[in-house]
C-alpha cells in the first residue's frame, strides 16, 4: 500500500511540475503576445496619424482651391453682367 501511495504521489508531483512548466510557457507566450499587440497599436496609431494629417492637408488645399474657384466665378459673373448690359444697349440702339 505504501508503494502505491508513493507512486501516486510521484505521479501527482510529476503532473504538478509539468503544469508549472506549461503555465510558465503560457505566461511567456502571453507576454510575447502583449508586446506584439503593443507594437501593432503603435504602428496603427502612426498610420492613422499620417492619414489624418494627409486628410487635413487635403482639406486645406481644397478650401484654397474652392476660394480661388469662387473668386474666378465672381469675376466671370461680373463680366457676364457687363456683357449683358452692353448687349441690351445694342439691342435698344437697333
Amino acid at each position: 500500500m505504501d508503494q502505491k501511495v508513493m507512486e501516486l504521489l510521484a505521479k501527482i508531483y510529476q503532473t504538478q511540475t509539468e503544469m508549472r512548466s506549461e503555465l510558465k510557457e503560457l505566461r511567456t507566450d502571453q507576454e510575447t503576445i502583449a508586446q506584439n499587440v503593443a507594437k501593432i497599436i503603435t504602428v496603427v496609431e502612426h498610420d492613422v496619424e499620417q492619414k489624418i494629417g494627409a486628410i487635413f492637408d487635403f482639406r486645406e488645399v481644397q478650401i484654397d482651391h474652392n476660394q480661388k474657384t469662387g473668386q474666378a466665378l465672381e469675376r466671370i459673373e461680373a463680366k457676364l453682367e457687363v456683357l449683358q448690359l452692353e448687349t441690351s444697349n445694342l439691342r435698344r440702339i437697333k
